[in-house]
């Protein structure tokens, strides 16, 4: 019987390897299956110690063989990334540990620097291409992240002695982002698949997506520029249900009529005919907008994936109106209208925050309220400003109308509004985690009011609102 009819077992179990310390579970591994013997594993552990001790030299520009130990544990690591770079370019872990028993860690770690070389520079390319074709958007996280955190990352990474390290402050939410990576890897998925996304959005017409963004924010009660949402998510849920409302694959907006449409061809079908019908509807797209990469379309039904779920739950609980983003302007009779009023410059809102904390009374404080706010803006501020104490801010939120009390309870529920408008209650709300301590308050105000008062909240909470401009909301 030859060699080739007998069936070599596999002896490296691939889910024991850590992907973030790729190298030193190989190893760990090859020596737990007997593919790496003693002698082996003593010259890994000479050749390692050998490597930092040239790093460090080279870091300290031949002055010293030592440096603080958080500084040698960062180079450490910078080392072992680099080596994890070369290693998993090789295509499966049994020809990785014969590498490491025949090339020395100098010429693995040697290759790694070329390839982590190679990935900055391309990563650099395509920061450039973003660059070059950003949307003109108002988001600001999204040009933050090209205009000062990833010029930052790239001024501070270095492929020799802080390999390992991200060192960018990123805001800006892509719909798939794989933050177990790490280092320059991480980068680089992050900018191809920002390039997907904004190249995918410039498809559109600017002004049509920065409409679909605002209607957006209006829908779920937030300023859509602050925001951290993300573009491709949005434009992308629109223009699939363009589609299959008849529209042109480059339009985005949804008008009410169409909106109708859409609940009606969606009526009666079962979830699984729902989620042909929307993946037909997003081939279709990529076809009528030219759309040729096989990435970006593989990115597309990615989307259609994840997307599913919450799009059923909004059919089953009939609040379509929650994931479909309908024409502002066409919807505008069915709204109740609050006036968002002119914002306050910053030296006036410091100066009434001043009054404020100097007032002795309750009544006092609240009549400062609202004898100078009048904007929704200025009063979450005034909120998260701390200037009342838990019984003060009760009697704050007791002199608010339903009306009012809605808009905040929007803003403090937005998720449980969002995942569940229809089935959604106050008097089912229990303490969660909130960021502000406002909001913790606002909860508690509400848990002291009658099922009645309640109810009438929640009926204004179930309407849309929209922000205009002229007097003040409290008015």
């Amino acid at each position: 019987m030859s060699n080739t009819d007998l069936e070599q077992p596999i002896l490296v179990r691939k889910e024991r390897l850590d992907p973030n310390q790729y190298t030193l579970s190989l190893i760990k591994e090859g020596s737990r299956v007997g593919l790496i013997d003693q002698q082996t594993m003593e010259r890994i552990q000479v050749e390692m110690a050998v490597l930092l001790g040239e790093a460090i030299f080279r870091y300290t520009k031949g002055e010293s063989t030592s440096v603080k130990v958080e500084t040698g544990q960062s180079i450490l690591l910078s080392i072992l990334y680099t080596l994890d770079a070369c290693m998993k370019s090789i295509s499966s872990p049994e020809e990785g540990i014969a590498l490491l028993k025949v090339n020395s860690f100098q010429e693995i770690y040697g290759k790694g620097v070329e390839i982590v070389a190679l990935c900055l520079e391309e990563a650099k390319r395509l920061y450039q291409k973003i660059k070059n074709y950003r949307l003109d958007i108002p988001i600001i996280a999204y040009q933050t992240t090209i205009d000062e955190a990833l010029p930052e990352f790239f001024k501070n990474y270095g492929v020799m002695f802080n390999a390992h390290q991200t060192m960018a402050s990123i805001d800006y939410p892509l719909l798939f982002d794989d933050i177990r990576m790490q280092g320059i890897f991480y980068i680089q998925q992050y900018l191809e698949k920002l390039e997907m996304e904004t190249q995918f959005c410039s498809l559109f017409n600017i002004e049509d997506v920065t409409k679909v963004l605002h209607d957006y924010g209006w829908l779920y009660g937030m300023d859509y520029k602050d925001a951290l949402i993300n573009v491709f998510e949005i434009v992308m849920i629109n223009a699939t249900f363009s589609v299959l409302s008849g529209n042109d694959a480059h339009k985005l907006c949804i008008s009410m009529s169409q909106y109708e449409l859409l609940r009606e061809k969606f009526a009666g079908l079962d979830h699984n005919q729902c989620a042909s019908l929307i993946g037909k509807a997003i081939e279709v797209m990529a076809e009528d907008l030219g759309i040729t990469r096989p990435e970006t379309k593989e990115y597309m039904r990615r989307f259609k994936i994840a997307f599913m779920p919450r799009f059923l739950n909004a059919l089953d609980n009939d609040s379509l109106k929650n994931v479909i983003i309908i024409n502002l302007e066409e919807n505008r009779s069915l709204e109740i209208v609050f006036d968002e009023g002119n914002r306050m410059d910053d030296e006036s809102f410091r100066i009434m925050i001043d009054e404020i904390l100097e007032c002795s009374e309750t009544a006092e404080k609240t009549a400062k309220v609202f004898a100078s706010i009048h904007s929704l803006g200025d009063f979450i501020d005034v909120l998260e400003a701390d200037c009342f104490f838990e019984d003060e801010i009760h009697s704050l939120f007791d002199q608010l109308g339903d009306v009012e009390l809605s808009i905040l309870a929007r803003i403090v529920f937005i998720e449980e509004i969002r995942t569940d408008t229809m089935g959604f209650s106050l008097q089912d709300v229990r303490p969660k985690s909130m960021d502000m301590l406002w909001q913790v308050e606002f909860a508690g105000f509400l848990n002291s009011l009658s099922t009645e008062r309640l109810k009438s909240i929640e009926n204004y909470i179930h309407s849309a609102f929209q922000a205009t401009g002229s007097t003040g909301f409290l008015d």
